[in-house]
């Protein structure tokens, strides 16, 4: 007996060890720190036509009177596209049109046309429905990364943000065909990866995501001074008042990537949506700043945002954001 009680407490030892040591092991990789922090934000008003189906998380602002046109000017180089899994053409809907809310909108993309999320901040989501307005069946979440190191992506998630279904392309929701128009709003029905689902107008675009037109020159001709700041938030305010509108429509603005370092560079993304010029909808601008104090310490103990500054700007792109009906060229700028 006395044997057998101390061969089940070794066996036991034994167990607790291993446990231990695999315990350790996972936590030395969750400390891994990630050079990439939010950036502190402030609200602005919703569009008049919000299907308010993005989440509520945080959101940024910055307005002002004359943005200047960057689809005008040279492209530069962008980063590497993300690994796809989306399917080429859209799938069925199980929904017909019969059985669906609203009645059908004169304007939407056409069937196969690839869009991607507007104007949805980095730590929240856009809702996919089964119907306009109707049970949520996934989330999808911008994913973008410094554009020197990584291609960025949208994120397919289960209701909540919850369970990874599907990692696709910046621009790779697949367009059935299908649009309806609500009373206050209007939906296009879109493939996600695996699910396919309707999701609100006001977050979806088509896009060139490999064309970035450099405007650094006309930023700075109008920012002068404040190419300089305290912190990377009031640099990137003045770089997005550039572009924003104050008055009819108010743009929607929204810090769509926090802020990430490499080689020295920090970097952050914005979509500002909504503009007095009808001929694109938006931009999305990906803002590179030089921090003069120790970047590399900011980001992993303290804030990248703030405790490497002063930053200084050093160049400004934009990728032209367009109407979901007209679509993109492939030089980037909208039909």
């Amino acid at each position: 007996m006395t044997n057998r009680f101390v061969a089940v407490v070794a066996f036991a030892a034994l167990v607790l060890s291993a446990l231990s040591l695999f315990v350790a092991l996972g936590a030395a990789d969750d400390e891994t720190p990630a050079v990439s922090q939010a950036l502190p934000q402030t609200s602005v008003p919703p569009d008049a036509d919000d299907g308010s189906d993005a989440g509520a998380a945080a959101e940024s602002a910055a307005t002002a009177e004359a943005p200047p046109t960057p689809s005008t000017v040279p492209p530069v180089t962008a980063a590497p596209a993300a690994p796809t899994s989306e399917a080429s053409q859209p799938t069925a809907s199980t929904v017909p049109d019969d059985a669906l809310p609203g009645t059908p909108a004169a304007l939407g993309p056409a069937e196969g046309t690839r869009l991607g999320v507007i104007g949805v901040t980095h730590d929240d989501w856009l809702n996919l429905r089964e119907v306009p307005n109707g049970t949520i069946v996934a989330t999808l979440s911008i994913r973008i990364g410094n554009s020197a190191a990584e291609g960025p992506s949208l994120l397919v998630q289960g209701p909540d943000g919850v369970g990874h279904l599907a990692t696709l392309d910046i621009v790779g929701l697949i367009a059935t065909g299908r649009t309806r128009d609500l009373a206050t709003s209007t939906w296009h029905e879109i493939q996600a990866g695996p699910v396919t689902g309707w999701a609100s107008r006001n977050y979806l675009a088509p896009f060139a995501s490999g064309q970035r037109h450099d405007v650094t020159t006309e930023v700075l001709r109008g920012i002068g001074d404040a190419a300089q700041a305290a912190t990377l938030h009031e640099l990137a305010t003045s770089v997005v008042e550039q572009f924003a509108s104050a008055t009819d429509p108010v743009s929607r603005v929204r810090n769509v990537a926090p802020p990430s370092a490499f080689e020295g560079v920090v970097e952050v993304a914005f979509d500002v949506v909504g503009l007095p010029d009808d001929s694109a909808r938006g931009y999305r601008l990906y803002i590179d700043a030089e921090p003069a104090g120790d970047w590399m310490a900011a980001g992993i103990d303290g804030d990248l945002a703030t405790d490497a500054g002063p930053y200084t700007l050093r160049q400004v792109s934009a990728t032209t954001l367009c109407y979901s009906h007209r679509g993109v060229s492939d030089d980037g700028r909208c039909n």
